[in-house]
């Protein structure tokens, strides 16, 4: 090594680095997946250069690292010379970065700014060991020449997105070790008009319409009931007596009201709408997300951020979805409607959350068996009949709602320790018959001696009621959060494109209709009415005089 060169060196990564797709953003639950976090992004290749560039610039010593998948070639062997030279291995995901930092820094020894100082650390071990050749005669220059060839092709054939007029200006330029940095900034502008189109199915503008409706219907159900059966007697407490008086009668006109009344019976049919519509849901993500199966999770995703964006989404929506599922049990079994079959399917929809908060990082696939796939899909000629290396580009859009670790935790403590109330609740006034026998007690409201829970001593119906307002209160700002993480991901989703509204899109909005329909029916002529034309005539419905007392005595 002469005296004016600058020392290059090689190191080797013990273990495979870790790149973080999400920027300045940082979700765990990707990191720990172990799925793409070892596949270095497209950014990294202009990253890497322009470290390559401010490091010759301040005349430091430069030191390249080689991780275990760097310079993989076709054949499954490890060697940079082969691998860089050959366009079918150069333009993947594990071997761009490295090639070009290698193809810059082969320039910048070939230009006597640089010499390999095989004596220093490993560098010697990791040339054997990576195939890398005396970077004299590195052709460095028909690396960036290939680069310059694929990625202007790429942004006329693919349709991952439109290209920066400098790509383009890559066809034309002379490369050398003095235009690294040209080439470095068209490299760093690649990816700027690049797509991610999210998966219609899972956050499309009618899928997403759909929860947005659900959560407000969930909401105003939840308002409604409780100003018509308690809030407003409760409100009395803040007022002198006389005033008190005259809210507690208006309480119980609100509770004899057909308004009340018409809430009660929609929410036990929109509770199993959203129970099943969730459902789904969450059955279709457990079978389209299968790690296994590639195809599956392929299907709609051209991209690596494509993959990245829909599998969050679909955790982040099928998790905190169960919010208004949980709001509305908590109303009607506070309500005195306890239904074994609308908490069994509860309970489903809870268990199926879980699971699929549990195994949110196994939501991908290899992310080799995922690039054969967009390879065998998009092949372009010019890239080695690779698919164009905006494939293996960050995602471009707003990622903060995809930090599902905190509204799944928030979502899986707080509705586990409410489905266990829920449970005794249930266990307790509506008991299945076995049990109601084997305990021999009667759990009717009208009974002097109920059930445990609700005994004789103050104590426990103060803890009960507490128990019930907290956990109302906290699911009600739950909501309110879900509800903004709503608007996070409605801010990506073009409501006004007329094209993306397919027919599952509205499909998806019309679940809704028969629940809000109805509730206005019930509310125009009655209970009695909505429901007696809809059991078979050897039934009555029959409207019961003391229904406050009994239901309040619950």
């Amino acid at each position: 090594m002469a005296a004016t060169n600058l020392p290059l060196t090689f190191e080797q990564h013990l273990v495979p680095p870790s790149y973080n797709w999400f920027g300045e953003f940082d979700y765990g639950w990707f990191g720990d997946s172990g799925v793409l976090s070892l596949i270095p992004f497209f950014e990294a290749a202009p990253e890497q250069l322009d470290t390559i560039l401010q490091t010759s610039s301040a005349r430091g010593d430069l030191t390249l690292t080689f991780g275990p998948r760097d310079c993989t070639t076709t054949s499954g062997f490890r060697n940079c010379t082969e691998a860089c030279a050959d366009p079918s291995s150069l333009f993947t995901p594990t071997n761009f970065r490295v090639c070009t930092a290698l193809a810059g820094a082969a320039l910048l020894v070939q230009n006597g700014t640089y010499a390999i100082d095989r004596g220093k650390g490993k560098t010697a071990e990791v040339m054997d060991s990576w195939g890398i050749p005396e970077l004299l005669q590195f052709n460095g220059t028909g690396v960036f020449a290939q680069v310059a060839h694929c990625l202007p092709e790429s942004c006329i054939l693919s349709t991952l997105g439109n290209c920066a007029d400098a790509v383009r200006d890559l066809h034309g330029l002379d490369i050398n070790a003095g235009s690294i940095g040209a080439i470095s900034s068209s490299l760093g502008h690649y990816c700027d008009e690049g797509e991610v189109e999210v998966n219609a199915d899972i956050a499309g503008p009618g899928v997403m319409l759909s929860y947005f409706i659900q959560t407000t219907l969930a909401v105003l159900f939840f308002l409604m009931l409780k100003v018509t059966t308690t809030w407003t007697r409760g409100v009395g407490v803040l007022f002198p007596p006389k005033k008190s008086k005259r809210l507690a009668n208006v309480q119980d006109k609100l509770f004899d009201s057909r308004l009340r009344a018409a809430v009660t019976s929609s929410l036990v049919e929109f509770q199993e709408v959203q129970i099943y519509f969730i459902a789904a849901v969450q059955i279709a993500t457990l079978v389209s997300f299968e790690p296994e199966i590639t195809d599956t999770v392929g299907e709609n995703n051209s991209s690596y951020a494509a993959v990245i964006l829909n599998s969050g989404l679909a955790a982040l929506l099928n998790v905190t979805a169960i919010t208004g599922v949980l709001l509305v049990q908590c109303s009607l079994q506070r309500a005195g409607v306890r239904w074994w079959y609308i908490f069994c399917l509860f309970t489903m929809t809870c268990i199926i959350g879980a699971i699929i908060f549990g195994r949110r990082t196994k939501l991908m696939p290899s992310a080799d068996g995922l690039w054969e796939m967009f390879k065998h899909d998009a092949p372009l000629p010019q890239c080695g009949h690779n698919p164009s290396p905006m494939t293996f580009c960050r995602p471009r859009l707003e990622t903060r709602f995809l930090d599902t670790d905190i509204a799944g935790w928030m979502t899986s403590i707080l509705g586990g320790l409410i489905w266990v109330g829920l449970l005794l609740d249930q266990m307790i006034f509506k008991p299945p018959k076995p049990l109601q026998r084997f305990l021999n007690w009667d759990p009717n409201p009208k009974q002097r001696h109920p059930g445990p829970l609700q005994g004789r001593r103050k104590f426990w119906k103060m803890a009960v009621t507490a128990y019930w307002a907290v956990s109302q209160v906290l699911l009600l700002f739950l909501a309110i959060y879900y509800f903004s993480v709503l608007a996070l991901i409605a801010e990506d989703v073009d409501f006004n494109n007329a094209g993306a509204w397919g027919f599952g899109q509205l499909i998806a909005v019309t679940v809704w209709v028969p629940t809000i329909v109805k509730f206005m029916y019930f509310n125009a002529f009655g209970v009695k009415e909505g429901f007696e034309e809809r059991i078979a005539k050897n039934y009555l419905i029959t409207k019961l005089q003391d229904e406050s007392k009994n239901e309040r005595g619950s």
